[in-house]
């Protein structure tokens, strides 16, 4: 082959539009460095992904190690590794900054909707450092929930009307992308991701009207499907996902003597955290699907439950400094933490966080930055963030891309 340049060529020519269908096969193995080297840098290379560009060179030089190991340098000289993205493997974990995001839907109450955004801020908790974010136009009463470098919102109010939008914001690019919309409008609904989906479960449409539907979005897909009923009607449920089951923790209107809503849930390595909330005695007078505020007060209660759904009174886990509800509650790192919440007479921007075997809760030197005395019922979800010289790698990528599809 190698005597007859021509056929060398051709040969060349096949693998490199062929990239994506033949670089696992041994072909690659019999080319000598040169030649592999004129596949690799080809910038007509088809090639869905750099990862495999890496695994041929991987592949080749683990063929004959002692002959092939010396030019493994210049090999990968030719591997273009800013094209890398999360999808091949993901962030290691030097790579990114574990952050805390906030997005104040109630601004909205207080400001015109038609000319401002949903607030949205991004706190760094080692540093206790808060950076502005783009937020979404006219945001209100959305839940929240997040996967690596992505946050996921569904849902909320709109002017009295009742949402099914859901969007995605993405750490890299630092923008919001609309997905498919639910089937159902909703808010104050159960919302989790896990392995590719979404999942929206319960919920209210209209006041006091609550909803059993739920339906999960393949984020592969695009689909939303319809998922099996709850047993009975559920709103303000704290939600998270354990070893792939989905739980929903207390909620409105669930038929049982004392209410347990608006509380804050994280999973553990072994359990569930579930972290302060509402409590409400149902007296006689109480009736089916009614929320009864003369009866409720925010809890400073906290506990731990195990996979099977039973407290566990074995975990200790202190009581809040202040009777706590609908806050944003998240785990980061090691540690949970708590940021603003309500009770029955006033909102809070103070920030708390717990490390499982610690004795009681700590508050933050930082608060959170809204111009009015507190924050409740907000978007709150853990957003790992690109540090600065990973970021510009994918910029830089993004560069590069544009560049060749003007050039094409």
């Amino acid at each position: 082959m190698h005597h007859s340049q021509p056929l060398l060529h051709a040969v060349l020519q096949v693998l490199i539009r062929n990239f994506d269908r033949t670089f696992e096969e041994d072909n690659f193995l019999r080319l000598d460095a040169g030649d592999l080297t004129a596949v690799i840098s080809s910038d007509d290379l088809e090639v869905a992904s750099e990862l495999k560009v890496y695994q041929v060179v991987r592949r080749w030089v683990q063929g004959e190690p002692t002959k092939r190991g010396p030019f493994l340098g210049e090999l990968l000289h030719y591997v273009r590794f800013p094209l890398f993205g999360p999808e091949d493997g993901g962030l290691r974990q030097g790579m990114y900054k574990p952050h805390i995001l906030c997005i104040d839907t109630q601004m909205c109450e207080y400001q015109q909707l038609e000319s401002e955004e949903a607030h949205m801020s991004c706190y760094e908790p080692q540093a206790e450092v808060w950076e502005k974010l783009p937020g979404l136009q006219s945001l209100t009463h959305a839940c929240c929930t997040s996967n690596g470098d992505k946050v996921y919102l569904s849902g909320g109010v709109y002017k009295n009307a009742y949402s099914n939008a859901v969007y995605e914001f993405n750490a890299f690019t630092n923008q919001w992308f609309q997905l498919p919309a639910m089937q159902i409008s909703r808010a104050a609904h159960g919302f989790v991701y896990d392995r590719q989906k979404l999942y929206a479960i319960g919920g209210w449409r209209r006041f006091q009207s609550f909803l059993n539907l739920a339906e999960s979005l393949d984020l592969v897909t695009e689909r939303w499907t319809p998922m099996a009923k709850l047993p009975f009607a559920l709103s303000h449920p704290a939600s998270t996902v354990l070893r792939e089951k989905v739980y929903l923790l207390g909620g409105a209107t669930v038929p049982l003597a004392t209410g347990f809503f608006a509380a804050g849930a994280v999973a553990g390595e072994n359990g569930i955290y579930v972290i302060g909330g509402y409590t409400e005695k149902k007296n006689e007078d109480w009736q089916e699907r009614a929320l009864v505020p003369e009866n409720r007060h925010s809890t400073r209660k906290c506990f731990f439950v195990n996979e099977a759904g039973k407290v566990n009174a074995n975990v200790a886990v202190p009581k809040l400094r202040r009777g706590l509800a609908n806050a944003g509650v998240i785990r980061c790192g090691t540690r949970i933490y708590v940021l603003g919440g309500e009770d029955l007479s006033q909102r809070y921007k103070v920030i708390y966080h717990w490390q499982p075997g610690e004795t009681r809760w700590h508050r933050a030197s930082a608060e959170i930055p809204v111009p009015r005395e507190g924050i409740s019922r907000f978007g709150c979800a853990t957003l790992l963030r690109p540090k600065p010289h990973i970021l510009q790698l994918f910029q830089v990528t993004s560069v590069v891309i544009a560049s060749a599809v003007a050039k094409s």
